[in-house]
């Protein structure tokens, strides 16, 4: 290569390198939800109503920043602004808070390893890691509500994930975290109490066409009941999408199990553990369709009101459409019985929703 050509493209490498440490990569998204469901769970507890009022909302609202600090690290940074309903002051109030989702670097050049410090979404399991607008359904799956929280497992932390050197993809990722704040199944008194988590994921190309991914994790701390938590979580998941007309069809299929087992002492331990399947089916350049069947078993529940000692389950099937990768329009129904039961008694709730989302920006890949 002649000089003069090398130094016109390391000088741009460099100018763009440059440039990135200057200026992020910025993007915003916009989820905007209608809901029509039987149960109107605002009356269920007048002075904590649930934000997921029937009508029109705007569900949530990101804005991510990313990019590199150095040579060596790279940080993302991401904000959240949603909604609550307060009660306390006698009429509900709509009251909009904003806060860090995650905020966290990771390193950019040690070889097999990735390195991560702040908060960030555990890894635990598949679900546990998508934020809102890039749920396969509307809602999470009802054990992940339930045993992980709203917002799921998610922390200020250390996390490391290494690329294991055999023939297949394999990668184990480690993680320590404070188990403070949001994280209600774990919140030792003890601030030295942590969190520590284990994440197994292999992946393997069947053919051409199909892939296989199977992963295994375990997570065990403190909770705030002077006993401990421990989760336990499995997932598998086939995606198909042939080499030609791959554009016009696919399907993809996961299934993901997880349980949660609470002590405290002189009481038997809290368990929960719920089963969700779920299939996508793209039969159409921007159209598919989704199905997902998903349930929670609670028993000896520490909080029977809001945990009851029941068996859930649910049905979910939906439209999607899909123009270009920065929107999508979901229609979707669900049938779910079992577990909280409506202020007039009903056990069975049937929901409608249309849900639109929108991104401007740099868009963020997701994950595989």
């Amino acid at each position: 290569m002649p000089l003069s050509i090398f130094l016109l493209l390391f000088s741009m490498t460099v100018s763009a390198f440059a440039q990135n440490l200057k200026t992020p990569n910025i993007s915003a998204n916009a989820l905007f939800l209608y809901r029509n469901s039987n149960f109107h769970r605002e009356d269920l507890d007048p002075v904590n109503p649930d934000q997921d009022r029937n009508g029109f909302n705007l569900r949530e609202a990101e804005f991510q920043f990313d990019a590199d600090v150095d040579p060596y690290t790279r940080m993302t940074l991401l904000l959240a602004i949603h909604s609550s309903y307060d009660a306390s002051g006698g009429a509900v109030e709509e009251v909009w808070t904003i806060e860090p989702e995650e905020g966290f670097v990771e390193s950019n050049t040690i070889p097999n390893t990735t390195l991560k410090f702040g908060k960030f979404k555990a890894t635990m399991g598949k679900h546990n890691t998508l934020h809102t607008h890039a749920y396969p359904f509307i809602d999470a799956p009802l054990a992940h509500v339930n045993l992980l929280g709203d917002e799921g497992l998610v922390d200020v932390g250390l996390s490391s994930a290494i690329l294991l050197p055999i023939p297949w993809f394999s990668e184990v990722t480690l993680q320590y975290l404070r188990g403070e704040g949001e994280n209600s199944e774990f919140s030792s008194p003890t601030t030295s109490d942590g969190v520590g988590l284990a994440h197994w994921k292999n992946l393997f190309d069947l053919t051409d066409a199909l892939t296989f991914e199977i992963g295994a994790s375990y997570a065990r701390g403190e909770n705030s009941l002077a006993g401990t938590t421990t989760l336990t979580g499995a997932d598998l998941t086939f995606k198909w999408r042939p080499t030609e007309g791959g554009k016009y069809h696919s399907l993809s299929w996961t299934t993901e199990y997880l349980a949660r087992n609470q002590s405290q002492p002189g009481v038997s331990d809290e368990i929960g553990n719920g089963l969700a399947t779920w299939v996508q089916y793209q039969f159409a350049e921007r159209w598919a369709t989704t199905y997902r069947y998903d349930n929670l078993i609670v028993e000896n529940s520490f909080d029977p009101i809001n945990l009851p000692n029941d068996t859930w389950s649910r049905n979910s099937v939906g439209l999607n459409y899909i123009p270009t990768e920065f929107s999508s329009y979901k229609l979707e129904f669900n049938q779910r019985t079992g577990g909280i039961a409506s202020s007039t008694g009903e056990t069975t709730e049937n929901a409608l929703f249309l849900q639109a989302n929108f991104t401007i920006g740099a868009h963020p890949s997701h994950a595989y």
